[in-house]
């Protein structure tokens, strides 16, 4: 399957997820208020952490093994079997750490129901094996599989929490569509391997999931763990603002998210037989597609956010507004690294320098929250993620740049760069002109949206944009001659 057809299922996996979430998250904040919100994104932050060390570097891994073996039955199988033993053996660690510790700190014990009902998340993610279905590039079945679930995760989601304290109902069918979602997964699976514990080895990569596993702990320092830190040395309303704010930011940048998941398992395999101009050549389109939709989301975003965080979460949040803008430069700083990460050092093998970036921003991000966040609370926590994240993509930047691995057209950023006037300029008359913030957004969405095509078909050209263009035009034009 292309990558443009994987890109697609992919980006309908990623949308679905944040559709559902941009329907969802406005009810969900009105109706149990900011501290609950706040409560809810603590406990759920919370055992995402717990997952970080039950999974390791296993989703990451995964993904690039299952690539290299596809084409092999009996290889597939003995690759798929023991990873998931060895994510096995974490999660029976993990799980006793888990009820030792919500049972005796009381930050925890306080919200002991939510995190009782917490542990079926944490068992049914390390089972979701959606890095086998990313391996082998079957998107088609997890987007699927993923917009049925979510639909009726909505549904219930209406008709089942209604007040204030429906906090539990909330956050009990929210894990139950991953509960769901799981054993589908499980169940199809069996089309492509067999569950079994002959020819397992787990040592070949232990190596490589404690590597990759510990960039993803060291990454938490700074993604992950701050939240939980803000929910101990601060109240749940600003642990409400700061979750509040991230969420706006994660729906906006899952629409590149989706590029970067379908292209790691492809790039894995052009390392493999060699082919490293086409590599070089899907880098390159890369990046230039990140350029072309996260700079102007970049300014959209950070000049609306009073609008967006009113639409989204409603007049109790104006406190989510600053840490948002704040955090929206990280479209830019994520969007980087994952290239260079994912698509590049990870295919590549350079796994010990994705190590030393982690530990760097792990460093800093520990001391920002320490020194930062008790005294600034929200805004704290986004200054801390914004500067740890920048400091490690720097490092990346500086490494792939040093050992020539990338090729850097500066020249393309620039062109990039002075294409966002226009944005600029609509979206400061929008924000202040329109008293609504319904129509700011409304007018901006069709605005922006004619601004972005205009500047890409005359000015840009990106070659992945450029060909939908012309393909629309080439349809639409059909239509006028047929009528």
């Amino acid at each position: 399957m292309g990558i443009k057809r994987n890109f697609l299922y992919n980006l309908f996996l990623t949308l679905s997820n944040y559709i559902v979430g941009l329907i969802v998250f406005p009810y969900i904040s009105r109706v149990l208020g900011v501290a609950n919100i706040g409560v809810v994104g603590f406990v759920d932050n919370s055992i995402n952490y717990f997952i970080l060390f039950a999974t390791l570097g296993i989703s990451t891994i995964g993904a690039r093994e299952i690539a290299r073996v596809k084409a092999n039955k009996v290889n597939l199988n003995s690759v798929f079997n023991s990873l998931i033993t060895l994510s096995s053996i974490f999660l029976a660690g993990v799980l006793i750490v888990y009820f030792v510790l919500i049972y005796a700190v009381p930050n925890f014990s306080q919200y002991k129901n939510l995190f009782l009902i917490g542990v079926a998340k944490l068992i049914f993610t390390i089972y979701s094996i959606e890095w086998f279905y990313r391996g082998i590039e079957n998107f088609k079945f997890i987007s699927i599989r993923n917009g049925v679930v979510k639909l009726i995760y909505l549904i219930l989601i209406f008709l089942f929490v209604r007040e204030e304290q429906d906090v539990e109902t909330y956050f009990l069918l929210t894990v139950l569509s991953i509960v769901v979602s799981s054993l589908i997964n499980l169940w199809y699976s069996r089309r492509f391997i067999s569950f079994t514990f002959k020819d397992i080895t787990i040592l070949p990569f232990v190596k490589q999931v404690l590597y990759i596993g510990s960039y993803s702990l060291l990454t938490s320092m700074y993604t992950t763990f701050n939240i939980m830190y803000l929910g101990f040395v601060c109240s749940s309303i600003e642990v409400g603002y700061y979750w509040t704010a991230l969420k706006v930011y994660t729906i906006i940048m899952g629409f590149y998210t989706a590029f970067t998941g379908v292209m790691m398992p492809r790039m894995s395999g052009l390392v493999v037989r060699m082919e490293f101009d086409k590599f070089n050549e899907l880098i390159k389109k890369s990046f230039d597609l990140l350029l072309s939709f996260v700079l102007p989301l970049i300014i959209v975003s950070t000049i609306l956010a009073p609008q967006l965080i009113f639409i989204l979460a409603g007049a109790g949040y104006k406190g989510a507004i600053t840490p948002m803008q704040i955090i929206m430069p990280l479209l830019l700083v994520v969007g980087v690294a994952q290239i260079i990460a994912i698509q590049v050092l990870m295919p590549l093998k350079h796994d010990s320098q994705i190590l030393r970036a982690s530990i760097i921003g792990a460093v800093i991000g520990v001391s920002g929250n320490l020194i930062f966040v008790s005294k600034y609370g929200s805004i704290g926590t986004a200054c801390v993620l914004l500067i740890s994240e920048t400091i490690v993509t720097a490092y990346y930047i500086f490494y792939s740049h040093k050992q020539k691995i990338i090729v850097y057209s500066f020249k393309m950023l620039k062109k990039h760069v002075v294409n966002l006037f226009p944005y600029v300029i609509v979206n400061i008359i929008l924000a202040y002109w329109v008293y609504s913030s319904f129509a700011t957004i409304a007018i901006a969405l069709i605005i922006n949206g004619l601004l972005f095509f205009l500047i890409q078909f005359f000015y840009i050209k990106n070659e992945f944009i450029y060909k939908y263009i012309m393909i629309i035009i080439g349809k639409i034009e059909i239509l006028v001659k047929n009528k």
